[in-house]
């Protein structure tokens, strides 16, 4: 046999490398739409419906809406039971009674930064509900201390940057007379205020 027959003998022996078929490209395709209809009726299946939605929602609200009235509920009492009786108690005498020296320290991991707030807090009182009030406060001290502590440590630097401080006050109020279980204090007021951000 030549070198020359040998030579064109040699391509013809050699098998023929081909891509992949269509049919195997047709059964990929194939198989992959079969999972994603599976995925597909699977997720509608588990999926509620739009009443099942609705209810969820209609009960979401109806739960955030008596954890805020359990809050406001006593300060709706006091503000809409009566504005007679509400113009009297603007006309009656308050006095001013502490309620401690704060100093709270929060760290932001997000930031990295750290604040530092130091106060003393005085709570605004009916004169007549003084008695009431300290009886109260005796009792709940540490509820409120721990309270007015983690309203502090929950609020952003800029709210502290804020002259009147009114979210602080209104948010620390809250707290106070939640954990005197009653809304005693008609105003909270800070005394030798001073934030520190690092």
């Amino acid at each position: 046999m030549s070198a020359a027959n040998h030579a064109a003998a040699a391509p013809a022996e050699a098998p023929v490398k081909r891509g992949p078929g269509v049919m195997t490209l047709i059964k990929a395709l194939a198989f992959i739409s079969v999972i994603v209809l599976i995925e597909v009726a699977a997720a509608t299946a588990l999926l509620p419906s739009a009443e099942d939605t609705r209810q969820t929602g209609v009960q979401l609200n109806a739960a955030a809406r008596g954890a805020v009235a359990e809050s406001a509920e006593a300060a709706e009492e006091s503000v809409h039971a009566d504005p007679s009786d509400h113009a009297e108690a603007a006309h009656q005498p308050t006095v001013e009674q502490s309620m401690g020296l704060y100093h709270v320290i929060a760290f932001n991991p997000a930031t990295g930064a750290s604040m530092s707030v130091d106060f003393e807090l005085f709570g605004v009182v009916l004169a007549a509900d003084e008695a009431e009030f300290s009886e109260r406060f005796g009792l709940h001290s540490k509820r409120l201390n721990e309270q007015v502590t983690i309203a502090i440590r929950g609020m952003e630097s800029a709210d502290f940057t804020d002259p009147g401080l009114g979210l602080i006050k209104r948010v620390v109020l809250e707290k106070v007379n939640r954990a005197l279980g009653k809304p005693l204090v008609r105003e909270a007021v800070f005394s030798e205020f001073a934030f520190i951000e690092r």
